[in-house]
């Protein structure tokens, strides 16, 4: 018994010299990489932004994206606040690296554990030390992203299932199923925990093992009742073993339910937040109609009889969605009515501001204001036309309804004799024509019910409307209270082709013309309004200059520049798209992250350790469990590359790589032996092994130990540009939000074409004419993004900033 217990404490301090060493170099080489950070990842930007909303109310963060990542940096920040007293974007990410740092070093324990028990704490030391010299995996755990916290329980609940399998001690997998719930929080794939704990339980009930021990008072089972168990061979397992599989599994499905059925119950879903319908969608983006960028404004061209006018549309849409272009022809001065409903209490907003269309859509879901499309054309001055009469609104909070009305004494009543709390005046919603006095190209409004039970309103309808009664269901007439216009044909000739605006008017269409520009997405729009002067014919001059550079031809001004029509990209899921033809390439390029992240040199024994040890040393157990893990990470990958979005597959499989890297030293010891056949002039024995793990070491340090301060230099030079040159509520269109956040001003992200009418700045990057802005706006910055190419990055200032 003493040389048993000497044994055991001789093991328990080489362990602890191994997790010293690995935790020591682990955390050694993430401080390191913390101090060569240039430039946090995009998602680490996301993350931190989500963390930021935790103390907001209602902020949601856990419908866009699983709550517990942002929930440990949140916890952070709050306890860096506490040592310094002062709040930065520079304190956000430092406390989110530090802690996502903290969270890979603790990783390095379960992994170690569970190397061990499967191929021996040598191996497994080695194992993890390549694994924490791997450039990637460290990258990641230096950076804000949640692969080694999500890795941090996948190793924990990992390692614990084996430890409970192998020790038949069925209480390990209440604790595996609660791990399994927590990592949920972080990322769903977690949950395959459950998978492999499953199949752990029917491995063992297929091969008939008792369990070592019975109950609370831990009653050793009799030497015949094991010696039955072991002669079973794949035989149906006794009612006793029967019972207590079906109790671990109940114990495993407990744990998991303590912290998901909270979970499911705060984001109203059992889905991962991917595969959940989306409960907002941005509107697409006009960016500019050829020279001119976009405006709140109508934009003003002019062309004569005869000549071609050819503006290309820079338009795109932030989710990628294809976009459908229309043209109508619109009376002079007005403006489109964008029109939202309610659904629940069967209200409805109507506004003429661009802005606030953006801001109902980016603050309620669409089960609160729906888009309703365009209700008509008003005005927004009340000397556009003779006629016209303020369209005022009312909002209810009690009732959360609005009221429109054109009736003065109805606003005299409203404002004089309704309490404090009742209905406040939100200003004038447009102009329109009153009911005696309008033009015959306009088309009433009705108004059903009254300010007391609540109003609705339709737009050119019939006057007679059904409306639902304590009755029944009834008919009810409208009263008409204004009248609109409506979208009608665009000028003869004038169309939109491949996203280029093209007309060449003919004789007899001189005059002025206002026509309005619809982009969308298929349920959202975007529109900016054009003012077209067509002057008299003018003679042709071939060759001739004009005064803005451009040349002129027999078919009038070339345009502005040849700009790529807007893609149709990708929406939500891409599975309908891509299909099954994108199987065999996805396939390849999964592999080929894997193989990147073990730096190719690694890869080799990394396949030929795993079918070693399946072949001739894993134990069933082993097998079917290690078998697991590799086919479903490789399915997720897959199923993530294929349905969701390509890109980002290094990342994804490092949970491979993790519970699989032990099979690494096994394959090495392989490669050694066959080394060690071979006959060598210079040294009869040399150490194959450990000069393997050096050469491995060795690819690797270099790439992790590489200065990385040239990386995006300019992003954050850009940053610094605007921190100090703008106003700190000056919004700022970025194609990377890593600069708005270096900066700490409002952010405006695109993916293609900046919202100008928005942005007070916009960013721009690319080379040479990619970078072609409307010349409305002016250059205030420019620098180079990398050191290593010549990517330029400069900064616009639009016409909103000069107001």
């Amino acid at each position: 018994m003493g040389s048993v217990a000497m044994d055991n404490n001789e093991s328990w301090k080489s362990d602890l010299r191994h997790l010293g060493l690995l935790m020591g170099l682990c955390l050694l080489i993430g401080i390191y990489l913390i101090w060569q950070t240039v430039l946090i990842s995009p998602d680490g930007v996301f993350y931190i932004t989500q963390a930021q909303e935790f103390a907001l109310p209602s902020s949601g963060v856990a419908q866009r994206c699983p709550a517990g990542y942002p929930f440990v940096l949140w916890l952070a920040h709050r306890a860096a606040t506490l040592f310094t007293g002062h709040d930065s974007a520079m304190l956000w990410i430092h406390s989110s690296q530090s802690v996502t740092l903290l969270l890979r070093v603790l990783a390095v324990v379960p992994l170690y554990f569970l190397g061990r028990l499967f191929v021996g704490p040598g191996n497994s030391f080695w194992a993890l030390l390549l694994l924490i010299v791997l450039p990637y995996p460290a990258r990641y755990g230096s950076d804000v992203l949640r692969e080694w916290p999500y890795l941090l329980f996948l190793g924990l609940g990992f390692w614990l299932l084996c430890w409970g399998l192998r020790h038949r001690q069925w209480w390990v997998l209440a604790l595996v199923g609660l791990d399994a719930g927590l990592g949920y929080t972080i990322r769903p794939e977690c949950a395959q925990l459950v998978i492999y704990a499953f199949l752990g339980l029917a491995c063992l009930g297929a091969e008939g093992i008792l369990p070592l021990y019975s109950g609370r008072d831990r009653i050793k089972i009799s030497q015949s009742e094991a010696k039955m168990a072991s002669r079973r061979k794949g035989g149906t397992p006794s009612p006793r073993n029967r019972r207590t599989l079906w109790g671990a599994g109940a114990m495993l499905t407990a744990g998991l339910l303590v912290p998901v059925v909270p979970y499911v119950w705060a984001t109203g879903s059992v889905m991962p937040h991917q595969l959940r319908p989306a409960t907002f969608n941005a509107p697409p983006v006009i960016s500019a109609i050829g020279p001119n960028a976009a405006s709140s404004n109508p934009l003003e061209f002019e062309v004569a009889e005869g000549d071609l006018l050819e503006l290309p549309i820079k338009a795109a849409d932030p989710h990628g969605d294809p976009l459908r272009f229309s043209l109508v022809g619109i009376p002079t001065d007005s403006r489109p009515i964008y029109e939202f409903r309610s659904r629940s209490i069967g209200d409805c907003i109507w506004t003429v501001s661009e802005d606030e269309k953006d801001q109902v859509l980016a603050t309620y879901s669409r089960e609160v204001w729906e888009y309703a499309g365009l209700a008509g054309y008003a005005y927004v001055q009340s000397d556009a036309r003779p006629g016209l009469l303020l369209v005022r609104r009312f909002w209810l909070p009690p009732q959360q309804r609005h009221l429109y009305t054109t009736d003065e004494a109805e606003v005299r009543t409203i404002v004089e004799k309704s309490p404090p709390d009742s209905w406040s005046h939100e200003g004038v919603a447009y102009y329109a024509f009153g009911p005696d006095d309008h033009p015959s190209d306009t088309v009433p409004v009705y108004r059903f019910g009254s300010r007391e039970e609540g109003c609705s309103w339709v737009v050119g309808a019939d006057r007679g409307k059904k409306v639902r009664t304590s009755e029944g269901e009834k008919e009810k007439t409208g009263t008409v209270v204004w009248y609109v216009h409506l979208g009608g044909e665009p000028p003869a000739g004038a169309v939109i082709e491949s996203g280029v605006l093209r007309w060449r008017p003919g004789p007899g269409q001189k005059g002025d013309y206002q026509v309005n520009i619809i982009v969308s997405d298929g349920e959202l729009e975007c529109c900016q309004l054009m003012k077209i002067r067509v002057t008299p014919r003018r003679m042709k001059d071939r060759g001739q200059k004009t005064e803005d550079g451009g040349q002129r031809t027999n078919d009038g001004i070339r345009p502005f520049s040849v700009l790529r029509p807007p893609s149709a990209g990708f929406s939500g899921l891409r599975a309908q798209q891509a299909g099954v033809a994108e199987l065999p390439k996805a396939t390849v390029q999964v592999f080929t992250a894997v193989a990147k992240d073990l730096m190719i040199v690694l890869a080799v024994p990394w396949v030929l350790g795993l079918y070693y040890r399946f072949r001739y040393q894993a134990e069933r157990v082993e097998r079917t469990l290690m078998a697991a893990v590799v086919i479903v990470n490789l399915a997720l990958m897959l199923g993530r590359h294929i349905a969701l979005e390509a890109g980002g597959d290094r990342r994804y499989s490092l949970g491979l790589i993790a519970l699989t890297i032990f099979y690494v030293p096994t394959g090495m010891e392989v490669m050694a032996r066959w080394l060690a056949q071979w006959k060598w002039p210079a040294l009869p024995r040399w150490p194959w092994f450990h000069l393997l793990v050096a050469v491995g070491i060795v690819v690797c340090l270099p790439k992790v130990l590489i200065p990385t301060r040239g990386a995006r230099t300019g992003y954050r030079a850009a940053a610094a540009w605007l921190q100090q040159n703008t106003k700190a509520d000056d919004v700022v269109a970025v194609p990377d939000s890593r600069i708005s956040f270096y900066a700490q001003r409002q952010g405006l992200f695109y993916r293609q074409h900046p919202n100008s009418r928005r942005a007070d700045y916009v960013v721009m990057t690319g080379h040479g004419s990619e970078m072609e802005a409307p010349q409305e706006w002016h250059r205030e910055y420019a620098t180079t993004v990398d050191r290593r190419n010549r990517e330029a990055l400069v900064i616009y200032s639009t016409s909103r900033a000069k107001r």
